[in-house]
C-alpha cells in the first residue's frame, strides 16, 4: 500500500484546506490505491480533486465532455478507485460537502476532535508491520523533532523507545546534532523526523544525504504535499490545522494530533512485542 498521494499523482500542488476539509473518502481511496495510475487517469483524480463542487453537478457524460476523456475510461476509473460507479463517487463529494457546511467543525474545540479523529482514521489505515520490524532490526534509532514544539514530543518518543529496544536512541536535541550525526548513520540504524511542513532547507539536505547512505527514515509530518514524505521511507500522517488567532495576524498551531501519532507508534510496537511471545 502506498501512504502517500503524491507518489501517484507527484505534480498536485495540494493546498492544506483542501485536504484537511475536502472530500477525506476519495482522498483516502487514492492513497489506498495498489495499482499504479497512468497519466491520464492522473489527470481526471486531479481535476476532480480540484472541482469537487462542480463535479456534485455533473453526469458521468457531461463530465466526459468537460474534460475531453470518454464515459467509459472515466468509468473504469471510478471503479478501479473503488467505488461502485459515478453516482456513488459523486454522492461521496457531495456527502462531504454538506458535512462540511452543516457540521461547527471550524469552531476551536470541535475541530480538535476532528484533527484527532481523521488521524486516528489515517493510523488505522496504515500498515505498522514492516515500521515495527525495523525498530526490532536496527542497531540504533534516531529521533529529531525540527522546532521546538516537536522536539519536545519527539522526547517522548525516544523515552519510550528506550523502554522498549535494546540498542542506543539517541534523541537530537537540535539542527547543529542533527548534521553531525549525518555521517555516521549507518543502513542499519533508522531515523525518525518530525516536521510541520516537512520542507525546511536543512531537514531535506540532511534527508537527502541519509537516502543516499540508505538509511530508513520515518517521516512524521501533518498530512499534505511535502518534501520530507516523499524522501522518506515511511510515511505516517496526521491532522493539523491551523487555529485563527483573534489578536495577532499569526495562526495557533496545535502539535496535539502528534503526539496522537506517537502515543499510537508506541502501542503498536507494544503490540507486535506482545504477539512475538
Amino acid at each position: 500500500m502506498y501512504s502517500y498521494l503524491t507518489k501517484y499523482i507527484p505534480s498536485w500542488k495540494i493546498d492544506k484546506r483542501d485536504t484537511l476539509y475536502g472530500c477525506k473518502q476519495f482522498d483516502q481511496r487514492i492513497v489506498n490505491l495498489t495499482h499504479p495510475l497512468t497519466e491520464n487517469e492522473k489527470n481526471v483524480i486531479e481535476y476532480i480533486h480540484q472541482h469537487q463542487s462542480e463535479i456534485n453537478g455533473l453526469t458521468i457524460s457531461e463530465l466526459a465532455k468537460k474534460i475531453h476523456y470518454s464515459s467509459s475510461f472515466i468509468s473504469k476509473l471510478v471503479k478501479k478507485i473503488g467505488y461502485t460507479d459515478f453516482a456513488e463517487l459523486r454522492y461521496d463529494l457531495k456527502s462531504s460537502i454538506e458535512e462540511k457546511a452543516d457540521s461547527p467543525q471550524y469552531r476551536v474545540i470541535n475541530q480538535q476532535k476532528i484533527d484527532i479523529s481523521k488521524t486516528n482514521s489515517m493510523l488505522i489505515q496504515t500498515s505498522f508491520d514492516s515500521i515495527n520490524h525495523l525498530l526490532k532490526n536496527s542497531t540504533a534509532i534516531y529521533v529529531y523533532g525540527t522546532g521546538h514544539s516537536q522536539a519536545n514530543y519527539m522526547r517522548e518518543l525516544s523515552r519510550n523507545l528506550m523502554l522498549l529496544v535494546n540498542v542506543p536512541v539517541i534523541f537530537l536535541s537540535g539542527r547543529s546534532e542533527f548534521e553531525s550525526v549525518q555521517p555516521v548513520i549507518k543502513s542499519t540504524d533508522c531515523i525518525w523526523i518530525a516536521s510541520i511542513s516537512g520542507e525546511s532547507r536543512n531537514v531535506i539536505e540532511g534527508t537527502k544525504l541519509l537516502c543516499l547512505n540508505q538509511v530508513p527514515i520515518i517521516s512524521m509530518t501533518p498530512f499534505s504535499d511535502n518534501t520530507l514524505a516523499s524522501l522518506a521511507t515511511y510515511n505516517l500522517f496526521y491532522y493539523s490545522t491551523p487555529i485563527p488567532n483573534p489578536i495577532r495576524n499569526r495562526d495557533v498551531v496545535s502539535y496535539l494530533s502528534l503526539g496522537y501519532c506517537i502515543d499510537y507508534v508506541i502501542r503498536e510496537y507494544i503490540d507486535f512485542l506482545q504477539k512475538l511471545k
